[in-house]
């Protein structure tokens, strides 16, 4: 029988721990477990092990950041060494998660950046911790003076 993801929810609703089973795309599962919950701010951190990654990295002209560079790719497994974001909703009202993180590969060799969406399934599990805000909103929207999408908070 084939592992599920799950969840559970501590402390009068502030603290989520889980673990993404194999397959499970990172930051959809996460996602997804903050949906059946009802989260929609908060912090995530994870560990565990990838099947492959895709990730970005901001690329600057004249030394200042000016957006995403291409997509970065490891086709093989790594180890999920720490994994930090925040959970908040995009322009549209939609869940959205901006997660960073670092893993390794086999040879030792060490990558991080900005994970992308639907482009990092779980290899064994993904052990997760989501501390969430009832009394904070996170909204991710574009900045046009930085030329990014950035969070902000409110009441």
């Amino acid at each position: 029988m084939k592992r599920q993801s799950h969840s559970l929810r501590l402390d009068d609703n502030v603290s989520i721990f889980g673990s993404l089973s194999e397959g499970v795309d990172l930051m959809d599962g996460i996602l997804a477990e903050c949906e059946k919950h009802h989260i929609r701010s908060g912090l995530v951190t994870c560990i565990g092990s990838l099947k492959e990654v895709g990730y970005v990295l901001f690329k600057t002209v004249d030394g200042l950041p000016s957006g995403y560079g291409n997509e970065i790719g490891i086709n093989q497994p790594v180890e999920l060494v720490n994994g930090t974001g925040f959970i908040c909703e995009d322009e549209n009202h939609e869940m959205d998660l901006h997660l960073h993180g670092l893993v390794t590969e086999e040879n030792g060799k060490v990558s991080a950046g900005h994970f992308v969406r639907g482009k990092n399934p779980t290899l064994i599990t993904v052990e997760f911790t989501i501390i969430q805000s009832e009394e904070l909103k996170a909204s991710r929207t574009f900045d046009k003076d930085l030329g990014f999408k950035v969070i902000n908070f409110s009441r």
